[in-house]
């Protein structure tokens, strides 16, 4: 049986707080923003943002995650916790936590999350498709969004910055396998930036 009961009955910030103290893998759901469960260990709290270190198929750890509590709509313990934790000893895989990652809010954590890793995927809410990924490196901040130079599929970087609204980020990634290999095939960039366009002409 769970240690760790959904939400509803406790309050969400009671169940993340026992999930981060107690370290063990755990399920979380956002039905409003994405169907599906991220799976993995909740390492790092703050008023708004949920820093979790995310398990994948693979039984291994597969980068990070920031999500924003409102989002979600159901925490519980994984109901395979036995099986993940054996799987993930097996396999050595330890559980890293980035020392002194802020959760202030979506500036600061883009910035921490430059300086863990070389990419980041800033997901944004689209209202057909709902969760959508862009991936890049930070290139500004502007007042109420993030500028990033983005890196497409095939590993080419465009030329200029998108920006995106902070009320318009569901969650930051960073340090996934997937990222790592794509920054792998498209190193750093190597052709400077056309010039900023205003927001209010931007395509995104």
């Amino acid at each position: 049986m769970s240690t760790v009961v959904p939400f509803k009955s406790r309050g969400v910030r009671a169940v993340l707080r026992e999930a981060l103290d107690a370290r063990i893998p755990m399920r979380i759901a956002r039905e409003r923003i994405q169907p599906g469960w991220i799976h993995g260990y909740v390492i790092g709290l703050s008023r708004d943002f949920c820093l979790i270190a995310e398990v994948g198929d693979a039984m291994r750890f597969d980068g990070y995650v920031i999500v924003t509590i409102a989002d979600l709509s159901q925490i519980e313990e994984d109901p395979s916790r036995e099986f993940v934790e054996k799987a993930l000893a097996l396999r050595d895989e330890p559980l890293t936590i980035p020392k002194d990652f802020p959760l202030d809010d979506w500036a600061t954590i883009a910035e921490a999350a430059m300086r863990f890793a070389p990419l980041l995927s800033v997901n944004v809410i689209e209202d057909d498709a709902g969760e959508v990924s862009y991936i890049g490196q930070l290139a500004g901040i502007e007042s109420d969004a993030l500028l990033l130079r983005e890196v497409d599929p095939n590993a080419h970087w465009h030329a200029d910055a998108g920006d995106y609204g902070f009320d318009e980020i569901a969650s930051i990634g960073f340090g996934t396998g997937y990222l790592d290999a794509l920054w792998q095939v498209a190193g750093t960039p190597t052709d400077p930036m056309s010039p900023r366009v205003p927001r209010s002409d931007s395509v995104h």
